[in-house]
């Protein structure tokens, strides 16, 4: 495929009969149980090496698999030239072979700034939110991700860094709710040498030199000045996994009586309280696996804030990838989508806009003003813009009534079935505030702007409002 720089070809015979690598990876899909029959599988794809020996070995095996493919490659916008590069050769690879693929543009470091998040994080967060979209979007059981035995090495030793237990040592599994990982015990070696031998070509990421990156410090780093230690510490922290895992399975997840709804998942507290302190802790990890489909970027700190949130009654968390777990009516909640819920009476409260107003009584700020604020760092922030002509002050900030409406989709619509489309539970729905002028609904925070304010192209005067709760 010409036209294409930093691109590895090898041209050899083909058309061999299934080799070593086939059959070892077949066997491991077999043995964790990581396809299911007649089902659509997601690969994540990004043209790499050991996405595309993953591809690759797949598109090979999918008859005998008896799963359909889709190669979903995310451009992440991050490299320039580079990045266009990487896509138009998947698409290429992907053609080529007759096999489907969808390609998803994200800016990570839009992301990265918004969420005051390392580049790393950005990109990783912005990667999982798009596998969750295509799994739903397409009807997928599960999105194979290229994860090699160099990696889990590599993972194992970023858990120990920051601080891990057991379940941190174990690393990554083959099979973690909707993510598997065929090629987990394949080394990255056996990869090159497959590669090569079947004349398959792939793109190297310049990015995977990047020292700035943890991951890439420990492997052209950490790893080599181990290895001086011990020629064969990769083996050995590999093992180590394998027998933590080993122990940490032995610890049944506990049966909970979770209740799901479209939006969030709850569990009673009083079956946390009624349990030990130790068996709490594993009872809030299988709680937020099950909400979130993997504990990878969760820290033990955050689980203790959890347990505690749960002893107390009260609080809430606030989690990677825009996860909101709280306590609201002796319940222990999780939801995707963080909204500013608080214990609001019948009644409304004046705000000063443009100004600062604190609302002792709901433990918010909302402050407005004429220039876009920054943003404030380690915090949950509702925010919003809107058309301040449009608006009729003075403004007060109130809870749901009977009856509310708000212009949305390009018609007026009754508040209850905008509720009802977000998947807000009834016992939410009078916890949210809404902000307000004399005539009507504005803002509901987390949810949805009146589109009669809404900022248009010949709007003279903006009005910029963002809502918080103090730290305390």
């Amino acid at each position: 495929m010409p036209g294409f720089e930093s691109l590895h070809r090898h041209q050899t015979a083909k058309g061999l009969a299934v080799g070593i690598l086939e059959k070892r990876v077949y066997r491991f899909i077999k043995e964790h149980s990581l396809f299911a029959p007649a089902s659509l599988v997601l690969v994540a794809f990004s043209g790499g090496p050991d996405s595309t020996a993953l591809a690759e070995l797949l598109y090979r095996l999918r008859s005998s698999l008896n799963v359909e493919l889709l190669l979903l490659h995310v451009n992440h916008m991050l490299r320039g030239e580079e990045s266009e590069r990487d896509e138009a050769f998947c698409l290429h690879w992907a053609r080529e072979r007759g096999i489907s693929i969808v390609v998803e543009r994200r800016n990570v470091q839009s992301v990265r700034k918004s969420q005051k998040l390392s580049l790393e994080e950005a990109a990783r967060l912005v990667r999982y939110e798009v596998f969750k979209e295509y799994v739903e979007k397409e009807g997928a059981s599960c999105v194979a991700l290229g994860h090699t035995y160099e990696d889990q090495v590599e993972t194992v030793l970023m858990n120990i860094i920051r601080g891990t237990g057991l379940f941190g040592l174990s690393g990554m599994l083959p099979k973690e709710g909707i993510y598997v990982r065929p090629l987990l015990s394949v080394r990255r070696k056996e990869i090159r040498e497959f590669l090569t031998k079947e004349g398959i070509s792939f793109v190297e990421d310049s990015s995977n030199l990047d020292l700035s990156f943890l991951r890439n410090k420990i492997r052209h780093v950490l790893l080599p000045l181990l290895g001086e230690v011990n020629p064969r510490v990769s083996e050995a922290i590999f093992r180590l996994s394998l027998n933590a895992r080993e122990v940490t399975s032995c610890q049944r997840a506990p049966s909970l009586p979770i209740v799901r709804t479209q939006n969030a998942l709850c569990v009673d507290l009083d079956v946390f309280l009624l349990a030990s302190p130790g068996e709490r802790e594993l009872m809030v990890r299988h709680f937020l696996k099950e909400a979130r489909g993997t504990l990878w970027d969760i820290t033990r700190s955050q689980i203790e804030s959890i347990v505690r949130l749960v002893e107390k009654r009260k609080g809430e968390v606030f989690l990677p990838g825009k996860m909101q777990v709280f306590v609201n009516s002796g319940r222990l909640w999780a939801s995707p989508s963080p909204l500013p819920l608080v214990e609001i009476p019948p009644f409304c409260f004046p705000l000063e806009l443009p100004g600062t107003s604190l609302v002792p009584e709901l433990g918010l700020v909302i402050e407005g003003g004429f220039l876009s604020p920054s943003s404030l760092e380690k915090r949950t922030v509702w925010q919003t813009a809107m058309d301040s002509e449009k608006c009729v002050p003075p403004f007060y900030l109130r809870n749901f009534r009977e009856g509310d409406r708000i212009v949305w989709a390009g018609k007026k619509r009754k508040v209850k079935e905008l509720f009802e489309e977000f998947g807000i539970i009834r016992e939410w729905r009078r916890l949210l505030p809404f902000l307000c002028d004399q005539e009507k609904i504005l803002w509901m925070p987390g949810l949805a702007l009146d589109e009669r304010v809404r900022v248009q192209e010949n709007s003279k005067s903006i009005l910029y409002v963002r809502m918080w709760k103090p730290k305390g």
